[in-house]
């Protein structure tokens, strides 16, 4: 027997660990249950909450596979979000149940479910090694696959840095000048030749910026 099988058994009252009564909002049961019992308990309901929704997509998969667009009467006859039941469908679509690792949860499978097979097992391989929380795996994912937009988003927040610390500096400049700055007038005669470079690196900085910032 499985150990989701065993953990259905708390569900059964003929084969139940202790006698007890459970419905949608409660559980009820008698004084003198041992702790091992309510351990083994809480393990089997733990384990079957964590596997519902892995059912759910498999599920709403397979009514889709033979019943069409039938199973959008399953979708709204449920009280999960249409997206919640959506992300549910597409994580059991794209995660062959041989992949997934029973030793971790539903939201690490999500996290590989956009990558081909082989990463897939990869990554939950790597989470089940390293004992990776959710994050921790997003973040081992995004380094690893998009390592041309992390430098992108790098060097542009390094060149934005760079422009305000010159347009900071010019602006400080005892040779910065507000007037020619503000007004952006082309005779420069009167003002020195390094009142006028000082303030034009400003003035470049400042334009590329405002740019930059669309």
């Amino acid at each position: 027997m499985s150990e989701v099988s065993e953990a259905l058994e708390i569900f059964a009252g003929k084969n139940s660990l202790c006698k007890y009564v459970i419905n949608e909002t409660s559980l009820v049961m008698p004084d003198g249950a041992s702790f091992d019992t309510i351990e083994g308990m809480l393990k089997g309901m733990k384990l079957v909450a964590d596997s519902v929704r892995f059912w759910i997509g498999d599920l709403l998969v397979y009514s889709e596979r033979n019943h069409g667009e039938m199973y959008s009467q399953l979708v709204d006859a449920s009280d999960y979000s249409y997206q919640s039941l959506k992300d549910m469908m597409w994580v059991s679509g794209k995660l062959a149940p041989t992949v997934r690792r029973k030793e971790l949860t539903w939201s690490h499978h999500r996290e590989v479910a956009k990558l081909d097979v082989e990463k897939q097992r990869m990554y939950l391989q790597l989470a089940v090694r390293d004992n990776l929380s959710v994050a921790a795996l997003h973040a081992l994912i995004n380094e690893a696959e998009n390592p041309k937009e992390k430098s992108s988003m790098s060097k542009s927040v390094a060149y934005e840095a760079a422009l305000k610390a010159i347009l900071s500096d010019a602006k400080d400049s005892k040779l910065f000048n507000r007037k020619l700055f503000d007004e952006r007038f082309e005779e420069n005669e009167g003002i020195a030749p390094e009142q006028v470079t000082v303030t034009k690196m400003a003035i470049i900085a400042f334009d590329v910026l405002k740019a930059f910032k669309g």
